[in-house]
């Protein structure tokens, strides 16, 4: 249902971002899989497909590793179709978390992944997305970032404003923009922010893959400025309601 879909996916070393490379592949799209750490990436590749995804080892909050990302999608034919902004940054949180004590390093760094490299990145990448056909770009969200709760500090402040980003980007731009919210879900972030959580009782990244698929498609119905729940899909076939041909 998606062959030929030019995905980029950002933070696919790790966790949400490492199951999306994967699920995407699974489904016939090309995958340029974003991260800093090139080791890792290669992890993430490792049981797709060959050929179906090209990994860009760049740190994207660094100019110099936006055009990293630019340069690979332009030699690959300057077209891509999705791009899902999945890295992200936890900085500190419960008591560390408070405002009153957050410390100055973590509130720039978090602010920088979560929300200024998706900003910069998408200015590189805008070009590549009106070459594309009916293109998208996907948000990860967080419940923190739909209403914001205490001790997450700024992970809550910079999901909130990327919702904001966002909305303003669904009023400016004609492809299709979506808010995701993966919930809770088994990966190593999860893991540092609830330590005493039971991952078991978790989703998997690829369990709430459903979603993100369906959005990439390029007859999806929901509506472009749409905040949507990776939960409300789990178990379901991404392709309900979308024509087969």
């Amino acid at each position: 249902m998606l062959d030929g879909r030019r995905v980029m996916i950002t933070g696919g070393s790790s966790g949400i971002g490492r199951g999306l490379v994967r699920a995407f592949t699974a489904h016939g799209a090309l995958v340029f899989a974003v991260a800093r750490r090139p080791e890792a990436l290669a992890e993430t590749l490792a049981p797709t497909e060959p050929g179906r995804a090209r990994s860009i080892a760049a740190d994207i909050t660094s100019d110099a590793g936006r055009r990293a990302v630019a340069t690979a999608v332009q030699h690959a034919g300057a077209v891509l179709d999705v791009a899902i902004h999945a890295a992200g940054a936890l900085g500190p949180i419960g008591d560390a978390g408070r405002l009153v004590d957050y410390p100055a390093d973590d509130w720039n760094r978090v602010l920088d992944v979560n929300l200024s490299a998706v900003h910069f990145l998408h200015q590189r990448l805008v070009p590549f997305l009106d070459n594309g056909t009916a293109p998208v770009v996907i948000g990860v969200s967080s419940t923190v970032g739909r209403a914001g709760r205490a001790g997450w500090g700024m992970y809550s402040i910079s999901k909130r404003a990327l919702e904001g980003w966002l909305e303003v980007l669904t009023e400016e731009w004609d492809g299709r923009v979506y808010s995701v919210n993966p919930g809770g879900t088994r990966t190593p972030m999860r893991a540092t922010a609830m330590p005493d959580e039971d991952p078991a009782t978790l989703p998997t990244p690829s369990d709430i893959a459903p979603l993100f698929l369906r959005l990439a498609h390029p007859l999806a119905p929901e509506p472009s400025g749409s905040k949507l729940d990776a939960r409300d899909w789990i178990g379901r076939d991404p392709w309900e309601g979308i024509p087969t041909a």
